[in-house]
């Protein structure tokens, strides 16, 4: 299941912007590509302006980390909540509180108040609020196309924040370098809020269940429907590692690698993320032609080595140029992983766990990256970054090839399959169990049948009617005589074999005599 074959599945090969014919879907993307944009923007220019303040990995680092602890703490929540609410709702909520902290820092830049210690706590405060938006995000294409374009739907949700990672940076590249931070956070709070005010138009037709139970027996059931699925465990384990080694570097310590690798402030930084997305984009158009017939399998291993061959690359040189190719191909493989692992969940999980698993898979990987960040920062400024990120990249090389061989990126594959013969079998258990269903009825049907045509036979109930009794009287001996019955059975035939509706079935002309022979004797 490691070949290039089409083993994703049958609709993996669709293009993402196929998703896009969908309206609802359509200003879902564009909104979230705004915001997206906003995000990466922000948060280029915050680690920019801490390491600007107090020339510390230590202090960047811990800025990443108190912006993304309470959203691994606040992010299995939101995933139950998305489970048993409206999850346009909540994103919109999430996104409000993003808005109003993004105004706070403006006011505060603008005013010279911003020091770190109230980055820290604005930091805290937004990352809680993000909380409640990335559940919601990775949800909703769910519920805004159908089954057949679930996995375009899923790969453009990537695209919309490879393009966010890639406008952003750019945007922020040129404010830092020639207007300052104050400028980039303007910036950003203007992309919050026209995203938001597009997102706020996306209607969706799906209700949740009714679902029964505290949120935290839901969130331990969801627990526990990830437990006995190994292709969702491998998954989850791989989103922290390459978080925790790979993508830490690609952003929370970024200024930090500009500053101490490279000799670069602000334009560095910029450069270097601006190179991130550019790889991004190309990764976005691999998976949309080629890519996107190639085995997840394949896929995964491939993006983990080249991640680690990025990073190897960055901390090889002090030239800057040689530092832009690094994060192309981190770029590029940040792209081939998310997309990867995102679908195989995507395609597997049933509807009432969405929310609670894709929250699983987003605290692996916002926990990862403020562990990352905190501990690599610290390590930096004693052992210098340059030698942390080379060891961060053999790390991803090694693990690659140490899973690559136990067979678990197997599973990623084996799970679509998984999903296809879960689809042919409720197909099936239709046609299986109206089976039985078609045997009684024909038989009910020609009961009625034949109940209703002796109804209407009898209907020459006028027979009494035209009371010339001599006709009646004879055509009731003739019909005894034929019969070959005594003259007193009549009486004793509703005790005997045919009793109610059946004793004047025509098919017997025993039981329509005799009980011609009770009307009339």
């Amino acid at each position: 299941m490691s070949g290039e074959a089409g083993s994703a599945g049958p609709t993996s090969g669709a293009s993402p912007f196929s998703s896009l014919r969908h309206p609802a879907f359509a200003r879902f993307a564009l909104g979230q590509t705004l915001c997206g944009t906003a995000q990466f923007l922000g948060g280029l220019a915050t680690p920019f302006l801490v390491n600007q303040l107090t020339d510390s990995n230590t202090w960047v680092g811990a800025s990443s980390f108190v912006a993304l602890i309470p959203a691994v703490v606040g992010t299995p929540l939101s995933g139950t909540l998305v489970d048993r609410m409206d999850r346009r709702l909540l994103l919109l909520v999430g996104l409000s509180l993003q808005v109003l902290v993004m105004s706070v820092v403006v006011g505060l830049y603008a005013a010279g108040e911003l020091t770190p210690w109230r980055i820290l706590l604005l930091n805290f405060v937004g990352g809680s609020a993000a909380s409640f938006q990335w559940a919601p995000i990775q949800s909703m294409a769910a519920v805004l196309v159908p089954r057949e374009s679930l996995v375009a739907a899923v790969r453009m949700v990537s695209i919309t924040f490879t393009v966010g990672r890639s406008v952003g940076p750019a945007i922020a590249a040129l404010t830092l370098a020639f207007h300052g931070p104050g400028l980039a956070f303007a910036v950003s709070l203007g992309f919050y809020v026209v995203g938001l005010g597009i997102l706020a138009t996306v209607r969706t037709t799906w209700t949740p269940s009714g679902a029964e139970g505290s949120l935290g027996d839901q969130f331990r059931e969801g627990l526990a429907y990830v437990r006995v699925r190994p292709e969702m465990r491998i998954a989850f384990r791989l989103a922290f590692s390459v978080a925790g080694l790979g993508a830490v570097f690609a952003f929370s310590l970024a200024a930090g690698v500009a500053d101490d690798l490279f000799g670069r402030g602000g334009g560095g930084l910029g450069v270097l993320s601006t190179s991130l997305g550019v790889g991004s984009l190309l990764a976005s158009a691999f998976i949309s032609g080629r890519g996107g017939r190639m085995s997840r399998a394949v896929l995964e291993r491939r993006s983990i080595l080249l991640y680690g061959a990025g990073l190897l690359v960055v901390a090889s040189s002090s030239w800057l140029g040689v530092g832009m190719f690094g994060y192309l191909l981190m770029g590029g493989a940040h792209m081939l992983h998310g997309t990867t692992l995102s679908t195989s969940l995507q395609l597997r999980v049933d509807e009432e766990f969405r929310g609670r698993v894709m929250s699983v898979f987003l605290v692996a990987i916002l926990s990862g990256i403020p562990i990352g960040g905190l501990a690599f920062g610290i390590l930096g400024d004693l052992v210098g970054l340059r030698w942390v990120a080379m060891g961060a990249g053999l790390a991803l090389c090694l693990d690659a090839v140490v899973t690559g061989r136990r067979g678990a990126f197997d599973l990623l594959d084996r799970e679509v399959e998984l999903e296809v013969d879960r689809e042919v079998e409720p197909a099936a258990e239709p046609e299986v169990e109206p089976e039985p269903e078609p045997e009684p009825e024909p038989e009910v049907e020609l009961e009625v049948d034949r109940e209703v045509e002796p109804a209407a036979e009898p209907e020459p109930e006028p027979e009494p009617e035209p009371e010339p009794e001599p006709e009646p009287e004879l055509e009731v001996e003739l019909e005894v005589d034929q019969a070959g019955g005594p003259a007193g059975g009549g009486a004793d035939a509703p005790n005997g074999g045919s009793t109610g509706p059946f004793a004047d079935l025509p098919d017997s002309g025993d039981d329509r005599g005799q009980a011609r022979e009770e009307d009339h004797g």
